[in-house]
């Protein structure tokens, strides 16, 4: 072996340090977080989630973009990727708001401080009322001395790009990369305005009316009639009626016909493009609650396509004025007979015409008009979409030959796309008529805008998932700022975010001098990206269009904040998904999608009863999915999607169109709101624990009373309450709260109406067998059957069953007062089975002795003050709460308790007695031996002549009453991330759904239109779901396959009951925390589990280079090389060369 000069190796390594030192400092290890901080992994995350006992607030600021790059600049600080430990390390980041100076109380609405303040109340309680550290981002500090926190620091300024600097600097010590996106403080408004005009002509033809006769059948089956549209129609309309009776009976919102029917009635036509059949509406009101032929019970429609249409009908039962309907012949022949409904179907004359303007991007303010010239011809037109979808339809009486639509925004054309104008006329055409119509709107040229703020959304994402820092640059020059934090940071590589590519080439060549320089340049190109690094393929939608507020109890637009963005919260929760943040303003096709729920949404919250078009909710779906499809995201399984946005930004029917398809939720309120509640979501597994509910201990809650009917069963005598309501020790409880619901529903159904309920995917409750082990069982009490089946519909029983199975225990309030004070003591979850409004900010139905019950002198029911569940009060009891019937078979049938004989008079009211005490006597003598030879069938059966449902329509709900959102505000606290989960109608959206939000709910499961009676058979598998170890959005989705239409399904649910448009509103991934139990432990976690990394004060925590409680030094700091210090380096690499090809020589010698 030869020996190694050891003098020649001296002289080389010391060359070769000096060139390694002018390029790097010493690093520093990887991580010096302790290894027994592990984070927990039962979130919404991609990753498992490490805790910091910090928060950062970023001042909020509805007139300016300088909050939303402030807080879009603070994600990668308070979310990041740790690849040493594959983890997320993550903290709350929220807007910081002043308590609003609520000056009318409709302005409650423009106050979301009261979210801060519950949600900051459970996370000190989480960090043990000292936060480790908070960040205030143009927040004073005297403002928040209400949470006391060992470091405090303060970065202000009115500066974008020194904003992002000084959260950077103050984060990270070293980086070898940094995200820059390219952006603008301020943006110039060029607008154009654009008109034109169209003539055309209507040629003579008449309106056609097609009739046809069904049967009533009281069975759920339809009953299908074909007919064709022809060529020259536009327009169609359907609607049913039968010979009766009807007296409006506004105050007590009921209708009494006679003879009763209950028609629901469904259209369909032909989607030539996909070779199916296409649901275009479906009509389910509850003729005695909503009337015979109201206006919401008529299917109108833009004809999609012309040829075969498809009408069905089914005779189900589902949730004044005098008004005779049919010829005195027909209603006496109906009363005899039976009920014969009449459908009609009108075709109304028209054309097409195309808009030979292809929009593009930034149309708003769009105003079209048509106008014609004959005043005895009733016009009106639909605005169809370039994906076929009717946007929006004008059409009155009015003879003044003119109809006019404004419409906020369109979306814009693709290569080949238009949009087109349907003219239709209600009248007979009996000669040509000439029509003109007229259109104009403003151009907005803001893509720059449009592509700086997603530069910043996304560069924030990009900059979280690669844990380093997010700067600034503008589009046509390099800030000083910037450039000094790169270098002081020690950054090697910047990816430069550039949607559009506006930046200038002498801010790239800056960027250069820095080193490498990734240009991303589209959307696509970012998208890739982040799903390559998480394999993340959940998608989270948002908007840049600025807030739009409301006020309490208006149910409408009031205006739009235009530097209020949800860009900030929507990048936030993204960051925890993995995944970009998919604005729809960048995609033609979300966008024109998108523009359908928000008209329809901005158009019919004021109506309710107004469900969104099933036709127009399947040709939207469809083409967001292509874009889905298109950009990779639309894979196997059931994608999570959540869209960040206002109501009115966003409609809320865009949510329910994708269930099946997806596991969709909604996050909406203001931005203050989103921000904090994404944060009590994306922390709830840590938070429920500061849920008084989860002490192992117990807590004590008011439990409902038990009562029973005992001889003389009428009035106040008659009612025993056997225990009354009072505190009782509950560990782990869910609050119960049931005021209409179904009790027995098939058993009973089966012998009343003689047929039962299926579900849309085929169960019949009760009946279908079950293969889990969960559904044992369910049918013993009253069907005395043994085995899995099934449940049938008996909510306020089955939901606390398969509740107890999940490890809780149940807790059961019905009045108002007791359910709020449950509420503000703890419980984990609150299922509220009732009704509910869409007025005075919205309402909410429970247990009342103070209302109609108060003034009917007999009803024992007044005596008892919360009741374990609301029952009927003639002759109810919590023992038995189904005592009044929705009467169809007549006054002397209800009387007698015969189904199956069909009287005179059929009023369709709930007045008919179910339970009757003398009768059910007489039933015990005729069952005797012999005797029962010679009795009649239904005199023999005491319990056919319940229609399963409890407190469902007028008389029978007198026993109670409704709360409004303020109401429900001035009683309720905090409710430390309980969620609700409802059936009542109309609520969802409401300043009162609102409330619950601010209060500290996380996840809500509501209807934004009315509900319809069969909502039982989802709200009591939810429970199940949970059990069974099934996400939040999961057990949401499970439920709705059972009794909803599924939209965008392969092939589509297409269903009866359009009054199940139940949405979810929350993160769809967020795991309900259940105790320990047989079923599954994939809800169950620890309190050992969620633990924070607690700090020192003194101690440097850093993840490569991020120092997670702020940065003491810059060991990598470097500055620009000049041109000296680049002859240093050649003659340095000279010598280098040099020394080595003498050290070789020598070697070789």
């Amino acid at each position: 072996m030869k020996r190694i000069d050891q003098g020649h190796i001296l002289p080389v390594s010391v060359i070769l340090i000096m060139l390694v030192s002018l390029f790097s400092a010493a690093g520093l290890a990887k991580s010096s977080i302790p290894d027994r901080y592990k984070g927990f992994d039962k979130g919404v995350s991609w990753k498992t989630v490490l805790p910091l006992r910090k928060v950062t607030f970023v001042n909020f600021d509805k007139d300016s973009y300088l909050d939303d790059y402030a807080y879009l600049s603070a994600i990668p600080t308070a979310v990041f990727y740790d690849k040493s430990r594959d983890r997320l390390i993550s903290h709350p980041l929220l807007f910081y708001q002043d308590p609003y100076p609520v000056k009318d109380d409709k302005e409650r609405t423009l106050d979301a401080r009261k979210g801060i303040d519950y949600f900051m109340e459970d996370w000190m309680s989480y960090c043990n009322g000292r936060l480790d550290q908070m960040v205030l981002i143009n927040v004073d500090k005297s403002k928040v001395r209400q949470w006391p926190a060992k470091d405090v620091i303060e970065i202000s300024g009115d500066d974008p790009y020194e904003i992002a600097s000084k959260i950077a600097l103050h984060d990270w010590s070293y980086s070898d990369s940094a995200v820059i996106a390219v952006i603008e403080k301020n943006f110039e408004e060029e607008k154009e305005s654009f008109s034109n005009a169209i003539k055309a002509r209507l040629l003579p033809r008449k309106v056609k009316i097609i009739t046809f006769g069904f049967p009533q059948t009281n069975k759920l089956n339809p009953q299908y009639k074909e007919f064709d549209v022809p060529e020259g129609y536009k327009y169609i309309e359907a609607h049913g009626w039968w010979a009766a009776i009807s007296i409006d009976i506004d105050f007590l919102y009921s209708h009494i016909i006679i003879p009763a029917g209950n028609k629901d009635f469904q259209l369909y036509c032909k989607d030539v493009k996909r070779d199916r059949w296409m649901q275009v509406g479906a009509v389910a009101l509850n003729s005695p609650q909503f009337g015979m032929d109201p206006e919401a019970a008529h299917i109108k429609s833009y004809v999609y396509t012309l040829g075969k249409w498809r009408i069905g009908l089914t005779d189900f039962p589902t949730k004044g004025v005098f008004n005779r309907y049919g010829t005195i012949g027909e209603l006496l022949s109906n009363l005899i007979r039976g009920v014969i409904y009449n459908v009609e179907v009108r075709l109304y004359p028209g054309i097409e015409v195309e808009l030979p303007d292809a929009l593009s991007y930034g149309c708003r303010n769009v105003t079209i008009t048509l106008t014609w010239n004959d005043p005895n011809l009733h016009l009106g037109f639909s605005l169809i979409g370039p994906n076929g979808e009717r946007i929006v339809s004008v059409y009155n009486q009015s003879s003044t030959c003119k109809q006019e639509v404004k419409i906020d925004a369109l979306g814009e054309c693709l290569d080949g796309e238009s949009y087109k104008i349907a003219v239709y006329s209600f009248d007979d055409i009996m000669h040509p008529v000439g029509i003109a119509i007229s259109y104009s709107w403003n151009i907005s040229k803001d893509t720059k805008k449009r592509d700086c703020l997603t530069s910043a959304t996304e560069g924030a994402i990009l900059a979280s998932m690669l844990n380093t820092a997010l700067l600034y640059t503008s589009t046509s020059f390099l800030p000083k700022v910037t450039i000094d934090t790169l270098y002081k940071l020690g950054v090697k590589k910047v990816y430069l975010v550039d949607v559009g590519n506006h930046v200038r080439r002498k801010v790239i060549d800056s960027l250069r001098d820095t080193g490498k320089v990734i240009h991303l340049k589209t959307c696509m190109e970012l998208y890739d990206r982040m799903r390559k690094l998480s394999g993340s393929n959940d998608v989270i939608f948002s908007t840049i269009e600025p807030w739009v507020y409301w006020y309490v109890g208006e149910l409408k637009p009031a205006g739009m904040m235009k530097g209020a963005l949800f860009l900030g919260p929507s990048a936030y929760l993204s960051a925890h998904h993995g995944v970009p943040v998919l604005i729809v303003e960048n995609h033609p096709k979300l966008h024109q999608a998108a523009i359908w729920h928000k008209e329809f949404w901005k158009r019919g919250s004021s109506n309710r009863a107004v469900y969104p078009g099933v036709s127009d909710m399947y040709l939207t779906g469809k083409k967001v999915y292509e874009v889905l499809d298109e950009y990779g995201f639309d894979r196997e399984g059931m994608e999570t999607i959540v869209t960040v946005a206002g109501q009115y930004n966003i409609g809320v029917s865009w949510d329910r169109v994708f269930v099946g398809k997806a596991k969709p939720g909604r996050v909406w309120g203001s931005p203050v709101d989103a921000s904090q509640w994404i944060s009590r979501i994306v922390f709830y597994p840590a938070l429920i624990f500061e849920n008084p509910a989860l002490d192992p201990d117990g807590i004590k809650l008011i439990n409902g009373s038990k009562s029973i009917r005992r001889f003389p069963w009428f009035g106040r005598l008659g009612l025993k309450i056997i225990k009354e309501s009072g505190e009782e020790h509950f560990v782990y409880p869910v609050l119960h709260t049931y005021v209409c619901y179904a009790h027995r529903l098939n058993e009973m159904f089966s012998k009343y109406y003689g047929v039962k309920y299926q579900t849309a995917d085929g169960i019949i409750p009760g009946e279908t067998n079950s293969l889990n082990p969960i559904d044992e069982g369910v049918n013993e009490k009253y069907r005395h059957e043994k085995g899995c089946f099934y449940p049938d519909l008996t909510d306020s029983e089955i939901a606390p069953l398969y509740a107890s199975r999940a490890g809780y225990s149940n807790v059961f309030s019905t009045s108002f007062e007791a359910v709020m004070e449950n509420l503000n003591r703890g419980v984990i979850m609150w299922l509220h089975d009732g009704h509910g409004l869409a007025e005075d900010g919205g309402q909410g139905c429970f247990w009342s002795t103070e209302g109609i019950i108060k003034y009917i002198p007999f009803a024992g029911a007044k005596k008892e003050e919360n009741p374990w569940r609301v029952y009927e009060w003639y002759l109810g009891s919590t023992e038995n709460p189904d005592t009044m019937t929705m009467e169809i078979h007549g006054i002397l049938p209800a009387l007698l308790g015969n189904p199956h004989l069909n009287g005179i008079i059929r009023t369709g009211m709930a007045w008919a007695p179910a339970y009757k005490p003398i009768m059910n006597l007489l039933a015990k003598f005729v069952n005797l031996p012999v005797i029962r030879w010679f009795a009649p069938e239904w005199l023999k059966d005491t319990e056919d002549y319940y229609d399963g449902m409890v407190n469902t329509i007028f008389p029978s709900y007198f026993e109670s009453d409704y709360y409004n959102a303020s109401q429900l505000e001035d009683a309720l606290r905090n409710l430390h991330s309980c969620g609700y989960i409802t059936t009542n109608c109309e609520s969802a959206n409401t300043y009162y759904h609102l409330v619950l939000i601010r209060h500290g709910s996380p996840y809500q499961i509501m209807d934004p239109w009315p509900t319809s009676w069969y909502s039982s058979a989802w709200i009591q598998s939810i429970p199940r779901d949970i059990a069974l170890g099934h996400t939040i959005g999961e057990a949401y989705v499970n439920g709705i396959k059972h009794v909803g239409i599924l939209y965008i399904f392969d092939p589509p649910q297409w269903w009866w009951d359009i009054a199940e448009n139940v949405v979810f509103y929350g993160d769809p991934d967020l795991r309900v925390w259940t105790s320990k139990n047989d079923c599954s432990s994939a809800n169950r976690w620890e309190r050992e589990d969620v633990k924070p990394l607690r700090w020192d004060g003194e101690k440097n925590l850093y993840v490569d280079g991020h120092c997670l409680f702020g940065a003491t030094s810059y060991p990598h700091a470097r500055k620009p090389i000049d041109a000296s210090m680049i002859i240093a380096i050649a003659a340095i690499s000279a010598l280098v060369i040099a020394i080595g090809t003498a050290y070789y020589t020598i070697k070789k010698k």
